[in-house]
């Protein structure tokens, strides 16, 4: 009976997280280019140890974003490089997205916003908070 009942909770758990039902909301994650210069291109390169989502070029006042699930059987993690300026002349890698090593979370919302200044990051009250500067060249 308790390997039923186990069983019955992985399939149901498989299945929330993998079809973003509601009760197990997919997380997501958004870059808006908030330069200054119109012909500015963000360009967007995120990758995770099972998927590689490739580049995306952002113009000003667009976003580009993704949503996905936290992994069952390792830690879900997302790097991601922000690159713009002619010939990609400012670029920073970080991790844009790290689970929790001890729950799955679901429903996170992470909005990284390029500024001139560097990029920042919204937390769920809408506040900005720089997290990274572009780096001096």
């Amino acid at each position: 009976m308790n390997n039923l009942f186990v069983l019955v909770v992985v399939i149901a758990l498989s299945i929330g997280l993998n079809n973003g039902s509601r009760l197990f909301p997919k997380n997501q994650l958004y870059f808006r280019n908030s330069l200054s210069r119109n012909d500015d291109v963000l360009t967007v390169h995120c990758k995770s140890d099972d998927d590689d989502l490739g580049i995306h070029s952002v113009q000003r006042s667009y976003e580009y974003g993704f949503k996905f699930g936290d992994s069952l059987l390792h830690l879900t993690a997302f790097v991601c490089t922000l690159e713009h300026g002619v010939s990609s002349k400012y670029s920073v890698t970080f991790t844009a997205y790290i689970a929790n090593p001890f729950f799955i979370s679901t429903g996170v919302i992470k909005l990284w916003v390029a500024f001139d200044d560097g990029i920042y990051l919204t937390d769920e009250d809408h506040d900005l908070v720089k997290i990274y500067s572009w780096p001096k060249i």
